[in-house]
């Protein structure tokens, strides 16, 4: 397919998540996906007193090793020419993936795009206090001419995402400046996505499984993504945030 063999894939993995590891190799070979390992980072092994990582490091300190990783699978795409395809290590696709990826194909031939995202975690909205992350804009996410691409403002959907190899300095530039204000990767493209154009393929292609969280490492937690389920909601009678086939 052409924008897979255009694409640098590659997928973030902690040294000592070797679950994980197991997981995503797995889930790779399931779908016919080939993609390369890119190591996170511990918070250990950045500056303390580096301005850019205070917010994180006083909220989710685990989140700048996965903030840099993701960036850095960006930068290794730009030096290739090549789309960014970006990828969790706790990621479950869908079954037909390679079906839905030949849609985006014919979609992007007629439509431009900065960021494709295949989870369709984002809110249409709320039938009381208005949108979640964008009430000064009235929306959260639109309709656009396709009945299966939705136009986001405020996805955060960074477990499986592709960067289009035309936007990526764009993206790295604009990342980079939101860290120091960021909790997290997604919170900065939540940020950055109303002056993008970034769009999500529904129903999600997407999702993760609920497991140990390493954003605050050593504390046990565990991150529940079913309930992102909640996002579920009606366009043209059709749920978007995840269906397998």
């Amino acid at each position: 397919m052409e924008i897979l063999n255009n694409s640098h894939i590659s997928f973030v993995n902690l040294p000592h998540r070797v679950d994980r590891l197991s997981h995503i190799e797995r889930e790779l070979q399931r779908v016919g996906l080939r993609a390369v390992r890119t190591s996170g980072a511990y918070p250990h092994e950045f500056d303390e007193k580096d301005p850019r990582h205070q917010r994180m490091r006083r909220q989710t300190v685990g989140a700048i090793g996965c903030y840099t990783a993701q960036i850095n699978i960006m930068k290794k795409a730009l030096e290739f020419n090549k789309h960014a395809f970006i990828i969790e290590d706790d990621v479950v696709f869908c079954d037909d993936l390679l079906e839905r990826i030949k849609y985006i194909e014919n979609w992007a031939d007629t439509h431009e795009f900065d960021v494709l995202w295949f989870g369709g975690t984002f809110h249409i909205g709320y039938k009381e206090g208005g949108p979640y992350w964008h009430p000064e804009i009235g929306r959260d996410a639109e309709l656009t001419d396709d009945p299966r691409m939705i136009r986001t403002l405020g996805a955060f959907s960074t477990h499986a995402y592709i960067v289009h190899r035309n936007s990526l300095e764009k993206i790295i530039q604009q990342l980079e400046e939101w860290m120091s204000n960021s909790v997290g990767i997604d919170w900065s493209f939540i940020k950055m996505e109303p002056f993008l154009n970034t769009y999500s393929f529904i129903p999600g292609c997407a999702k993760q499984f609920d497991n140990e969280s390493d954003q605050r490492p050593g504390s046990g937690d565990w991150t529940y993504f079913s309930k992102f389920e909640k996002l579920n909601g009606t366009i043209e009678n059709s749920r978007y945030w995840w269906q397998p086939l």
